[in-house]
């Protein structure tokens, strides 16, 4: 349990004390983990969001919890998404699509979709304040690695081999739904009896992030996992400020 989740330290974020992984294998045990990694990397830009707010501005505050999240994962996730947009948005047909996403580089699409989110989550945190932009903050992580945890589970694999087949072949239910449930934890501690409400649109977000790529590709892939997390993030804040505010 201790290594698995080490793992899952390693794999999703640049912390130290992570245990890497001599196999993908490894990696793909880890996954239940995922919401337990969001809870960390939540509390982390929860924190940097209360001490920018305190020391310079809220606008400020919201600008670091974005920075310091993306620092702490490096970008995994986003990398995710931009590949993803590029494409599924940019490519002409499925070989041509999984050529794109074995692509380091970032086209239009990749970037535009990062400015986008990136302008939505700035947003929406500007808007909250306090305690319940912290919890919020917390929420959108947890719940969207759980989120991707789900959408992997249920979706199949674009790629014969890969990250993502080894997550679909080792991923048992009673896990998946013990990732999934933590989710809907950190929905009903930060939202309550609107707590539905978040999970509604963490699922719309799943879905039609998955019924794409299943339109486009087949299937999933690390990527595709990747920008079902970045979606359903923004979906937790956009209805947070909905509901709460």
């Amino acid at each position: 349990m201790i290594i698995s989740f080490r793992h899952a330290v390693a794999f999703l974020t640049r912390l130290p004390g992570g245990a890497h992984p001599s196999d993908q294998e490894a990696i793909a045990r880890s996954v239940p983990y995922f919401p337990v990694v969001g809870l960390l990397v939540g509390g982390l830009g929860a924190g940097t969001f209360w001490a920018g707010s305190e020391v310079f501005t809220p606008a400020i505050g919201a600008a670091l919890s974005l920075i310091g999240t993306a620092l702490v994962t490096g970008g995994l996730h986003e990398d995710g998404l931009a590949d993803s947009m590029d494409a599924l948005a940019g490519g002409w047909d499925r070989e041509q699509r999984m050529e794109i996403f074995h692509d380091s580089r970032h086209g239009t699409f990749g970037v535009l979709s990062l400015v986008l989110i990136s302008l939505l989550k700035f947003s929406a945190l500007l808007t909250l304040s306090g305690s319940t932009a912290a919890l919020v903050i917390v929420a959108s992580h947890v719940m969207a690695r759980s989120a991707a945890v789900v959408v992997m589970a249920i979706l199949p694999s674009a790629r014969a081999e890969g990250l993502g087949a080894d997550y679909g072949k080792t991923l048992p239910f009673v896990p998946t739904m013990v990732a999934a449930g933590l989710g809907l934890i950190g929905a009903i501690v930060a939202f309550g009896v609107l707590a539905p409400a978040v999970v509604a649109s963490v699922v719309a977000a799943g879905v039609v992030v998955s019924a794409w790529a299943v339109r486009k590709i087949g299937g999933a892939t690390g990527d595709i996992l990747g920008a079902v997390e970045q979606v359903s993030e923004c979906a937790v804040l956009l209805t947070g400020v909905a509901v709460l505010i």
